[in-house]
């Protein structure tokens, strides 16, 4: 059972330090607390005689009435000490109460200062002039926007003090826009960092609300602005459109991510500014134009170079900006992968079985360790792709059979996220104390967190589970795209180390002292 108030913590009592009567939670005042872990000398009080904690041979008590119940700050009064130099000895106590200093008689009354000579003149009667009170602020634009804010709150779970704050925003944000106009955020936003207000969910909410006018330069313009600056005026041009297409995709293109994006205008930025010097649009560059520069160029260097290129050339040619395409039949080659893919040690995977404490911890590793799923699938995985009571799981859109293992682990994981976040609105399946007061998913650094400084992490486990199915499927690339919807070219990769694990062992053992892998279980068995 668990530990009961005292009832006596609630009666007045009497310190036994200083005497002081009042209500506290200890047998001492916190003052008397506060003195005996500065002074740890306990020996006869030179003032009193009971053998207490003292500073300078005087208990608490003592000091108390020598001062004549004045507190001071800092370095002892005069008169205080030296008394207590001179021995004096207290045979007389003043009663007094905890939290408060015994009084010592009344004190004079404080001067009045006088107050200075008021000029005849401004002595006259005057009427002021007093100000209408200020109207509440009823517009509509302010009452949908504040209906909006309610809503979120409600999903988000705001406190009190954050809902005041973004209903304060709110006012900040739509003070200076019209009866339909939007607030214009390059306005509002340095208005809201001066008032502390959380400018995120201000516009987050004009944003649902419609009323939101981002008018700001997008950090990805100033960025392309400044790169393609010392390029020539043709080339600048098709050269931004061609990296806007990358980043936010075409009608046949899906869009890129902004580091590809950054490293293909990275790898084609030389090759345009040696251009540049002598052509003023990208027609003018010819097949010859593009090996001379390559020419000196190797390995890795000059297979990102020749693929940016091509890229550029491809999206030019598609819309019609050049005739005809200089870079078709430069060939590009293929990486060599010259590395083996290894398994990892069964006591590594063991370490990584045993690091999982929590229910969360064990299904990422089952997810990453069986079904070959990277992080950000299953950080983005939601709750309605699970269906534990038919054993399935969409994963990256692909519909995955559980074995037994992870659908009781599923179960567990969606127990606790029941009893910890019974109201939460996120519809991710893994949530934390983070994200469950919102919508979106957690963070990659939070996945990988369980399995941080170990050997088997949540990348080498996914590694390991496609490595040790393409060993038990005799290294057929075409089973490892189909089970785990990987790309052709990587199936093949995985297929080759396979092959040359299995030819290395039977090298070394020989056909009939081959030992049996201890993980070969296809993943369409159950």
């Amino acid at each position: 059972m668990g530990k009961t108030r005292d009832p006596a913590r609630d009666l007045p009592r009497s310190c036994t330090d200083c005497l002081a009567w009042g209500v506290m939670e200890e047998i001492r005042c916190r003052a008397c607390r506060s003195f005996r872990s500065r002074y740890r000398d306990e020996r006869a009080c030179a003032g009193c005689g009971r053998a207490l904690r003292v500073k300078n041979r005087y208990c608490r008590l003592c000091w108390v009435q020598l001062s004549g119940g004045r507190p001071w700050e800092g370095n002892t009064p005069a008169g205080t000490a030296a008394m207590a130099a001179a021995g004096a000895r207290v045979s007389h106590h003043q009663l007094f109460f905890d939290k408060m200093s015994p009084g010592s008689g009344p004190r004079p009354p404080r001067p009045r200062k006088a107050r200075p000579a008021v000029p005849a003149s401004s002595r006259a009667w005057a009427q002021l002039r007093l100000t209408a009170p200020s109207a509440p602020d009823t517009s509509p634009a302010l009452a949908a926007a504040a209906r909006v804010a309610h809503r979120l709150a409600e999903a988000r779970g705001w406190s009190a003090a954050e809902r005041y704050r973004v209903g304060r925003g709110l006012r900040i944000a739509l003070a200076g826009s019209g009866e339909d106009e939007p607030a214009q955020w390059s306005r509002a936003l340095p208005l809201l960092h001066a008032a502390h207000v959380p400018a995120r969910h201000v516009a987050e909410v004009l944003r649902q609300a419609g009323m939101l006018d981002d008018d700001r330069i997008p950090a990805f313009d100033s960025w392309l602005d400044r790169k393609l600056a010392g390029l020539a005026a043709g080339i600048r041009h098709d050269t931004g459109r061609w990296v806007r297409t990358l980043k936010d995709g075409g009608p046949r293109s899906r869009p890129r991510s902004a580091e590809t994006v950054r490293i293909y205008l990275e790898k084609a930025l030389p090759a345009l500014a040696h251009w540049s010097d002598s052509y003023d649009h990208l027609r003018e560059v010819t097949r010859g134009d593009i090996k001379d520069f390559v020419r000196p160029l190797h390995g890795s260097r000059r297979h990102n170079t020749l693929v940016a290129l091509r890229s550029l050339f491809a999206f030019c040619a598609a819309d019609g900006v050049i005739f005809r395409n200089p870079a078709t039949g430069i060939k590009v080659g293929r990486k060599l992968t010259v590395s083996v893919l290894q398994p990892l040690p069964q006591a590594d995977i063991d370490d990584a079985v045993t690091s999982a404490v929590t229910p969360a911890a064990r299904l990422i590793i089952a997810l990453a360790g069986i079904h070959a799923a990277r992080s950000s699938t299953i950080r983005s995985a939601l709750l309605a792709d699970a269906d534990p009571a038919s054993r399935r799981l969409i994963l990256d859109g692909r519909v995955r059979p559980l074995d037994g293992y992870t659908a009781r682990l599923l179960r567990e994981w969606l127990e606790y996220r029941r009893a910890r976040w019974p109201g939460t609105a996120n519809p991710h399946l893994l949530v934390n104390e983070h994200t469950a007061l919102g919508t979106g998913p957690a963070s990659r650094t939070w996945v990988n967190t369980a399995q941080r400084g170990h050997a088997a992490t949540i990348e080498a486990l996914r590694v390991d589970r496609q490595l040790d199915e393409a060993l038990a499927s005799g290294a057929d690339p075409l089973h490892l795209a189909s089970t785990f919807g990987i790309d052709p070219v990587t199936a093949v990769r995985y297929a080759s180390s396979a092959r040359q694990l299995l030819r290395t062992a039977a090298e070394q053992e020989g056909p009939a002292g081959i030992p049996a892998n201890p993980r070969t279980r296809s993943a369409q068995e159950p």
